[in-house]
């Protein structure tokens, strides 16, 4: 007969190890229950607000082929989304702009299927071909998720001049090259937003997103992306090289290639920047490098920390223009060869768009204004704080005034607070950057520097990787500058009051 005491022994230690394991779990547990844990390398955990749901947040797992010299994307894409219409739906719509007339491009939809089961579900062009949509099998109720696997290609133009989307003077910009989803509204009675962006307007019209992607690219390409890199590989081609990154929370996913770039790398405030540029432009892209360097210095002292952890500023086929995404800026080729008059400041509005957009979001479509407005003058506050009120006075007349009182004068002074049809081609730029900076630059006339950046703190803070309104704004101005902006609202962005050269 087993002794009662040896039977004991192996029961109480099995016990006792259950009891350990369990004290040990919800350690083990948090540590591999943390979704955002693959995406931290390219943001800081400390930019995201208490309240932000990650469950509510679009997420994509892309693999990209890019052949340079076809100017040809082959993807395959996992997209998440969950329904935030209030209502069932049975359509999902993705958005194809490279299909965009201004763009030029040809994005074709092979292959959409639900996941996990891999269901073929139908899809048919719409919105002017600048959408897919897509009809689900099961109809998806308020709240719930979804996951689909796309199958898409892309084919970029070649063109001389003004290039965003395509290959110009060495280098292939692909911005908007995978199917995106259009931005969800809340609003049951019209759900998405499927606008179609005039030809001189902002494009993307797109909810923040976490992105897992890998790009297949001939060895000798530099790739420059809104992502941070993770590894790299030898691909199944030979000579070929797979290239991983991760992103988020970011508007979109955007990529640059190129055999020719040159890249400069500095760390600014715990960050890396990088830099890139052609050969023959070296100068430029030194100096491209300082003042991005500067300009970083500038805005983590005046608003707040950067929120992801690299930069890249590339030379780009845009001519005399900018143009922001999260984490990347492009800078025209005419403004590298042109240092002297413009690179500075058309450095320090894009970055700007760092905390303008990328980090405290914007409506392109409906208030094109209020984030160009705010980068117009934060490039203000970056030329004031390194050199002084007469170089910001300056550029208040040349910069701002001139152009809107020429506007005025020649009969195309519209309100600027209104969306993007409202204005043309002539108009656009002048009064969505200009005549909006002279809003933002009367109330920090009136409120003072220190009130002003204490405003843009609020704003910061209450609304990071939020998507607010004019009204959101006006509200921190009340409740913080201590003022009321409705005169100088009313003056500016609502009305079309003359304006002084001086």
């Amino acid at each position: 007969m087993r002794s009662p005491r040896l039977f004991l022994i192996p029961l109480l230690l099995s016990s006792l190890l259950l009891i350990m394991a369990a004290c040990n779990a919800p350690e083990v547990q948090q540590k591999q229950s943390d979704p955002l844990e693959p995406y931290y390398p390219a943001f800081h955990k400390e930019a995201l607000p208490a309240d932000f749901d990650f469950e509510s947040t679009p997420r994509y797992n892309l693999t990209l082929r890019v052949d340079p010299d076809a100017r040809r994307v082959t993807g395959v894409q996992q997209v998440h989304f969950r329904n935030l219409s209030g209502i069932v739906m049975s359509d999902i719509y993705l958005r194809l702009y490279p299909n965009l007339p201004q763009l030029g491009g040809l994005m074709k939809v092979s292959a959409v299927r639900t996941l996990p089961d891999r269901y073929a579900v139908g899809f048919v062009p719409d919105v002017e071909n600048t959408a897919v949509r897509v009809t689900l099998i099961n109809e998806l109720d308020s709240g719930q998720e979804q996951d689909l696997e796309v199958e898409f290609e892309i084919i970029a133009p070649k063109k001389d001049g003004y290039v965003l989307f395509g290959d110009s003077q060495d280098i292939l910009t692909l911005p908007y090259a995978y199917p995106m989803l259009a931005r969800q509204t809340g609003n049951p009675a019209n759900p998405w937003r499927l606008e179609i962006p005039p030809t001189f307007a902002d494009i993307a019209l797109t909810d923040q997103a976490f992105y897992s992607v890998t790009v297949s690219l001939p060895a000798d390409y530099t790739i420059v992306t809104t992502g941070v890199e993770m590894a790299q590989a030898d691909a199944n081609e030979p000579g070929w090289v797979d290239h991983r990154f991760v992103t988020g929370p970011a508007r979109e996913w955007t990529m640059v290639v190129s055999d020719r770039l040159e890249k400069l790398s500095q760390m600014v405030e715990g960050d890396v920047i990088n830099n890139y540029y052609l050969p023959q432009d070296e100068y430029a892209g030194k100096s491209a490098m300082a003042y991005s360097a500067a300009v970083m210095r500038v805005y983590h002292r005046l608003f707040s920390p950067y929120a992801y952890t690299e930069l890249d500023v590339t030379e780009a086929p845009t001519r005399y223009l900018g143009m922001e995404f999260p984490k990347l800026n492009y800078i025209g080729v005419d403004v590298y060869r042109d240092v002297t008059n413009s690179q500075e400041i058309l450095i320090a509005h894009e970055i700007s768009h760092q905390w303008w957009y990328a980090l405290v979001g914007s409506d392109p479509y409906r208030y094109p204004w209020l984030d160009e407005g705010l980068a117009e003058h934060s490039s203000l506050l970056y030329m004031e704080t390194l050199y002084g009120q007469e170089v910001a006075d300056r550029i208040r007349v040349q910069r701002w005034r001139i152009p809107v009182k020429w506007v005025q004068d020649n009969g195309y002074d519209v309100p600027v607070g209104q969306e993007v049809t409202a204005f043309d081609s002539t108009n656009y730029e002048i009064l969505v950057y200009a005549k909006s900076a002279l809003f933002f630059d009367s109330l920090y006339q009136e409120m003072g520097r220190d009130r002003y950046l204490d405003v843009l703190h609020a704003f910061i803070e209450r609304y990071r990787f939020k998507t607010p309104t004019p009204q959101n704004f006006l509200d921190i101005v009340t409740e913080v500058g201590g003022i009321d902006p409705m005169p100088l609202y009313e003056k500016w962005i609502e009305g079309t009051e003359p304006v002084s050269e001086e």
